[in-house]
């Protein structure tokens, strides 16, 4: 049986990928309407589109897929209600937000002069992102408290810290859903108070939901002395965002921290074995194979480490970029979302201390 396919256009290989399955109609993911979906029986979105009764009413619409670890942007239960099939692709982009982190990290350690060893994180949120955050972190001698109530009432508290304990470390980092509800809401979890709690000079990074911070709560935090230092890739009201606020940030980027191709890549492959699953279908599409790697050379005067990272991953880079693009938010989401993680680098090894060659590997680069 040949389906009917309405997938976001930004689906990393969606014609290609889906084909298979039926006949495939491409949509701007910000654009799709229910008049798009009035033929359709599968949806496949990524988070730029609100997925609701709004959307699918009077749809024969009876499966939709996000190619995308987070799920706020659907309404899971409406689609529970209506019997539509729901999957999405959750640690598709674990790894490149965590070198995010890594790099965020970086730019900040250099700009404070602090080294990375013997810094403490506070990782709020320790699902995929935030475990491949510790490895990433661990391996530089970062040493990392795990903050996550619901994991810890289902663990048991040891190993986990307090939110308070958590914000008190030199970095601290978010990684939660986006959730309005339940015993443990992530909706504006930081505001006014608990940004108190962040030391002076500290780096806050959010990377997970716009709406997880308070941002006129930040805009007075960065008015007093010794304020943290910010680095923001996740904003309240994208594609519009207030622009003095990423003005204001130390590290201002559009939404890109787990936007690489092999994130996309992997979050497409999640998506067809669902629906190939779903509709009892012998999948055959496999995705591309990967290009040579991109050699990274020693440059004269600079941490191979840190040369390396910045590499594949310079949000100090992005920054500029995005205070420069004015409104132009998705446009530059685009050209930033051809960035490769850090196993597509391959290190010239050669004239490189041994440890450093070693934390290198431990960060997933390949070495010559």
């Amino acid at each position: 049986m040949k389906l009917g396919l309405v997938a976001d256009q930004g689906i990393t290989h969606a014609a290609a990928a889906f084909a298979e399955f039926g006949t495939v109609a491409l949509r701007e993911g910000r654009r799709i309407t229910n008049a798009d979906l009035r033929d359709c029986d599968v949806l496949l979105v990524r988070s730029v589109t609100r997925v609701d009764e709004a959307l699918l009413a009077g749809t024969p619409v009876r499966y939709v897929g996000s190619a995308t670890a987070g799920i706020d942007h659907v309404d899971t239960a409406y689609l529970d209600a209506a019997g539509i099939a729901f999957s999405a692709a959750p640690g598709c982009n674990a790894r490149p937000v965590a070198e995010y982190v890594l790099a965020a990290l970086l730019a900040w350690s250099l700009d404070s002069s602090r080294a990375l060893a013997g810094l403490t994180a506070g990782i709020v949120g320790c699902g995929h992102v935030g475990r491949t955050v510790t490895q990433l972190l661990g391996a530089l001698g970062v040493r990392c408290l795990w903050n996550d109530p619901p994991r810890a009432a289902a663990e048991g508290a040891g190993g986990y810290v307090d939110l308070d304990t958590a914000l008190a470390a030199d970095l601290v980092t978010l990684h939660v859903p986006l959730t309005h509800a339940g015993p443990w809401p992530t909706a504006q979890l930081l505001g006014a108070r608990e940004l108190e709690r962040l030391r002076p000079g500290a780096l806050l990074v959010n990377a997970a939901r716009g709406g997880v911070v308070d941002e006129a709560a930040l805009h007075a935090l960065l008015d007093r002395p010794g304020a943290p230092r910010l680095a923001l890739d996740c904003w309240q009201g994208e594609p519009r965002v207030d622009r003095v606020l990423v003005d204001r940030a130390f590290l201002a980027t559009p939404h890109i921290a787990g936007h690489t191709i092999e994130a996309r890549t992997r979050a497409t492959a999640m998506l067809h074995g669902w629906l190939a699953a779903a509709f009892g279908h012998a999948p055959r599409w496999q995705p591309p194979a990967d290009p040579a790697p991109r050699r990274v050379n020693p440059v004269p005067g600079a941490d191979p480490l840190t040369a390396a990272v910045f590499a594949a991953c310079d949000p100090s880079r992005d920054t500029a970029r995005f205070k420069a693009a004015g409104a132009d938010f998705d446009g530059l989401r685009r050209l930033i979302g051809e960035r490769r993680e850090f196993a597509h680098y391959l290190v010239a090894s050669a004239g490189i201390a041994p440890d450093t060659v070693a934390s290198l590997a431990a960060l997933g680069f390949a070495i010559d």
